[in-house]
């Protein structure tokens, strides 16, 4: 007791003691904050478990969309559960128990919010569940978790780069068949990889450096050795530059697209614990990565409620002033983050008052007039008068006046300024010449939505760079709605031209009319369009080479292209006509246009080998028409289905 009492006795009386153990002190507060810094990411899982728990959910998409009587094909976004996952439990194992007592697993607390987001008659997105007690997250927990996924949800976890020449990493890149379990042949079936939206003969450059190896078409780059190895898998390229056992460097060229199909991509890592390579999710490690696929409802699209309706109005007025599909996509993804698609919002509307606001302050223009550092606490003293509105139109520093035109363009037509026919009117009549002008050459674009997301940002919005990735993944989102259920609703079901009908009745498919199934996100009334809805209506498939049913998907091209992209996805093709087959003819033959081609329905095949198609957009008509073509010639091919 002596011995000891005299050892702290030292300690705490000797200088060079305090010293030391300051040092030590200040090492680890540094240590900490370093810890934390690096921290600073939203993905904490182990990429592999992460795979799993993605992996899980496209098991119950897939369950589900094989077991519902509704019509319904699941694509729940996926990103947005593991964002909120890693958030809340961090580094979690599917396996293991949520609560120490709990009998809950991981793989079970999933599968109820699978439950939770898809039941009911309408889709919940994760934003809908953080106010009930199960998901609860604070405010300021939103704010973080908002933050931290400003670049991606997998920003952290990038290590490939983008694969198509001419892009950068700043670019998204659209994924048009995500990684996991599909609704094939009867049962949920894994694909271990995914498609990247391309043009025909792009160019493809490596994503990482790597040693080639060649298997057919497909190039395979491996990098490292033992537990550091690393497969990436670009399949079908054509025209390779890449040579067997060479090295490549990132960004070198090794080849190109063979046709718009899409870049399919599989990667591979070395596990531990099997000691192999196991497939993991390649969309955790490219740049930017936009889902394309998104459980539409039948009955009212992804979207419901006012969201739905106000966008529904929208693209009408925009429709009607010429704008394209995809520029209608863009400023909805845009105005989705801005303001919700609600005319009646104004920046910081939601905080307490006397800044946010009250029933009586919608009218009060001294509130509308409330400037950026009241906001914000002192920042952003560039904001003049704060944003209003659809487009959250601003008076700023550098002289723009759009809060106060927006004002006095509502008192010139004696409406309120939150009047939602008033703001579009606006936009083309009532903003600055330069934005009147810059939007109506804006709509006639027609390329990727999300590319036109950040144009409009960046030129209409005139905020670079802000939530871009959100912006964009909504304008896709949009873009998917606008091709599916809008134009569609808007245009009509196709049904059967009643001139063109007579006469086949009695020839058609299971005795069938054509009309009134799902065209998918092909454009209404193109031929595309016409063959998906055809197969959806009577429930058809893709008959898989070994007997599997593998469904159609939203990028099989132009006309000409489908059987090439059936045999792709591992279909059965051939040159022989059989009933439910889809048909491709080749561009300028069978009076079909020389660039597109055209697809079409077989009805019935005859004796004399000739056959009975259905076809929409042939001659222009958006409606069934009928034609029986003598035989099938080198111009035209099949890809065969089943129920």
């Amino acid at each position: 007791m002596t011995l000891t009492f005299s050892l702290f006795t030292f300690a705490t009386g000797n200088p060079v003691t305090w010293i030391v153990g300051g040092l030590v002190f200040l090492l680890l507060l540094m240590m900490s904050f370093f810890l934390g810094f690096s921290s600073a990411s939203l993905i904490q899982q182990d990429e592999f478990e992460l795979t799993k728990a993605y992996t899980h959910l496209t098991w119950e998409d897939a369950e589900h969309t094989r077991t519902n009587d509704k019509g319904i094909t699941y694509y729940t976004k996926v990103d947005d559960v593991m964002g909120y996952m890693n958030f809340k439990f961090h580094d979690y194992e599917l396996h293991k128990p949520v609560h120490l007592f709990s009998s809950e697993t991981y793989k079970d607390y999933l599968s109820t919010l699978w439950h939770d987001l898809n039941d009911g008659d309408d889709l919940k997105s994760m934003q809908d569940l953080y106010e009930t007690p199960k998901y609860k997250l604070s405010k300021d927990d939103q704010e973080e978790m908002k933050e931290l996924k400003e670049e991606g949800v997998y920003a952290s976890m990038q290590e490939l780069d983008n694969p198509f020449e001419g892009q950068s990493n700043e670019d998204s890149l659209t994924m048009t068949y995500r990684y996991g379990y599909y609704d094939l042949n009867g049962k949920p079936t894994l694909q271990e990889y995914i498609l990247l939206e391309a043009k025909a003969h792009q160019t493809i450059v490596a994503p990482m450096d790597g040693v080639v190896s060649l298997d057919g078409d497909n190039v395979i780059l491996t990098n490292g050795k033992g537990e550091n190895e690393s497969r990436l898998t670009l399949y079908s390229i054509h025209n390779g530059r890449a040579i067997e056992g060479t090295r490549v460097l990132t960004g070198d060229a090794i080849g190109e697209t063979p046709d718009d199909t899409g870049l399919k991509v599989s990667y591979q890592k070395y596990k531990n614990k099997k000691e192999k390579l196991v497939y993991v999710n390649p969309q955790f490690y490219f740049p930017k990565v936009i889902q394309l696929q998104t459980t539409i409802l039948p009955a009212i699209g992804q979207f419901g409620g006012d969201e739905f309706e106000r966008a529904k109005h929208i693209y009408e007025f925009l429709k009607s002033q010429g704008a394209s599909p995809q520029a209608i996509a863009a400023i909805l993804g845009n105005w989705s983050v801005e303001s919700s698609i609600n005319p009646k919002r104004v920046e910081g509307d939601y905080l307490s008052p006397p800044v946010g606001a009250t029933d009586s302050s919608w009218d009060d223009e001294s509130w509308l007039a409330i400037g950026g550092p009241s906001i914000y606490g002192g920042a952003y003293p560039n904001i003049l008068h704060r944003g209003l509105g659809l487009g959250q139109w601003t008076d700023t520093a550098d002289g723009s006046t759009r809060h106060t035109a927006l004002l006095n363009y509502a008192h010139a037509k004696n409406k309120k300024w939150y009047d939602l026919d008033l703001q579009l009117d606006f936009m083309l009549q009532g903003d600055s010449p330069y934005y009147q002008s810059w939007l109506k050459d804006f709509f006639k674009n027609t390329g990727s939505a999300a590319n036109l997301a950040q144009l409009f940002l960046t030129y209409w919005e005139g905020n670079s760079g802000d939530k871009l990735l959100e912006r964009q993944t909504r304008a896709t989102e949009w873009y998917y709605q606008i091709e599916k259920g809008f134009s569609q609703t808007n245009g009509g079901q196709a049904k059967s031209d009643p001139q063109s009908l007579e006469g086949v009745r009695g020839d058609l498919y299971d005795h069938s009319v054509p009309g009134g199934g799902d065209g998918m996100a092909y454009a209404y009334g193109q031929c595309t369009w016409g063959v998906a809805a055809r197969m959806n209506q009577l429930g058809l498939k893709l008959k898989g080479s070994n007997g599997e049913k593998i469904p159609i998907i939203n990028t099989m091209g132009n006309g000409q292209d489908w059987v090439a992209t059936a045999s792709s996805l591992g279909g059965e093709t051939g040159s022989t006509p059989k009933a439910g087959a889809i048909v491709s003819f080749v561009g300028g033959t069978h009076g079909t246009p020389a660039i597109y081609g055209h697809v079409a329905f077989v009805e019935k095949v005859y004796d004399d080998g000739s056959f009975l198609v259905s076809e929409t957009n042939y001659g222009g008509n958006p409606n069934y028409t009928f034609r029986k073509i003598s035989q099938a010639d080198s111009a035209i091919s099949f890809a065969y289905t089943t129920k």
